[in-house]
């Protein structure tokens, strides 16, 4: 009896252990949702689309941004009714742009379709109606508004309410909070989560869409009960040789990228990065073998992860902003209730740019 206590201990502690080390497993009889995207492959040109439904407006298309959290639209595409629930003024700040759009939030339902005629999950998440937009000082990209028109973006991104200037008291991302499917099944084996391919997002996750990834866990952070939200993706970044650790931000609504450099490199904040700067980026951190990596020379535009240019910023902390071109080399994945991010190599891109080594870290 005694023998049979100590092989059902070893199984259980094989098993967990080969869960620790592939984090795809936890995937198991789950299930994922494929959604094209509504303007074709990500590309330099154009921030991915989704198509969306609101209360009151016909289905239309919304700009889909891993860099920020909660979705933003014009008056003219959501009309509050029946079940939804005023949440007072709110504002969201997108740093990249330097826009601040201003307006009232609601609490209600977002279809997330397929095309403009078939409807496919149904999310209840904060909605921010935006009546005004401003702008912060030196803003990149501004124009102070009032009353704007065609204002439709969706944030889908994790750890981003410090940077916008928000709180995680409600459910924002839609991605994560799904309450029902227009197919009528249950919606609890579609995980909190989703992949997101250079053609495609996928809403849950699966072994068969997750094996090629290298999976980084996510510091916990504190949240309140159904919101999930974790720290950011670790990271080293090195230019030109010179390295700091810090954190990394896949950023679908940008075609550029922006870091904060470690101390001593020839960058100067403010002002673009030189062409013939190196830069390197390590996920999570420089290991061996290499879990994730990927690298670029400033103003090689043979790399297609290169992305429209590089700018030097100003942060407390080694940061960078990927920009989307990241994704034409690697899918990417956010397991919101396992607290993971995921990195895999699709074989687009030559090994001289980048690669990975499945498995966890």
């Amino acid at each position: 009896m005694r023998l049979r206590h100590i092989f059902a201990a070893a199984l259980v502690f094989a098993v967990s252990s080969a869960r620790a080390e592939e984090p795809w497993r936890a995937y198991e009889r789950h299930e994922a949702i494929e959604i094209p995207f509504a303007n074709g492959p990500i590309a330099m040109e154009h921030v991915p689309q989704v198509w969306i439904g609101l209360r009151g407006a016909r289905p239309r298309w919304f700009g889909m941004d891993t860099g920020s959290t909660g979705i933003v639209t014009s008056a003219e595409h959501f009309t509050p009714g029946r079940g939804d629930v005023a949440q007072g003024p709110g504002r969201i700040v997108y740093n990249s742009s330097g826009r601040i759009l201003n307006g009232e939030h609601w609490l209600t339902d977002v279809v997330i379709h397929r095309d403009g005629r078939t409807p496919v999950a149904t999310a209840r998440v904060q909605v921010l109606r935006v009546s005004h937009i401003t702008c912060l000082e030196h803003a990149r990209d501004c124009r102070p508004e009032s009353n704007p028109r065609d204002v439709g973006f969706m944030g889908v991104g994790f750890d981003r309410e410090s940077a916008q200037g928000t709180t995680s008291s409600v459910p924002k991302n839609p991605f994560v909070s799904l309450v029902s499917l227009a197919s009528g099944r249950p919606v609890g084996p579609v995980r909190p989560g989703y992949v997101i391919t250079r053609t495609s997002f996928h809403l849950g996750m699966t072994p068969e869409l997750t094996r090629h990834m290298a999976f980084v866990k996510l510091a916990p952070k504190a949240h309140p009960p159904g919101v999930p939200d974790w720290n950011g993706a670790p990271m080293t970044l090195s230019v030109d040789g010179v390295s700091g650790r810090g954190t990394m931000l896949v950023d679908t609504g940008i075609d550029y990228m922006f870091l904060s450099p470690p101390a001593g490199t020839r960058l100067r904040r403010g002002e673009p990065a030189p062409d013939g700067t190196r830069i390197e980026i390590f996920l999570p951190d420089r290991q061996r073998p290499q879990p994730a990596w990927y690298a670029l020379r400033v103003g090689s535009r043979g790399n297609p992860l290169h992305p429209e240019k590089v700018e030097v910023v100003h942060d407390a902390t080694v940061f960078v902003n990927t920009g989307r071109q990241f994704l034409q080399g690697f899918d990417y994945l956010y397991d919101a209730a396992g607290g993971y991010v995921g990195y895999g190599w699709t074989g687009r891109v030559s090994h001289e740019y980048g690669g990975v080594t499945p498995g966890a870290r």
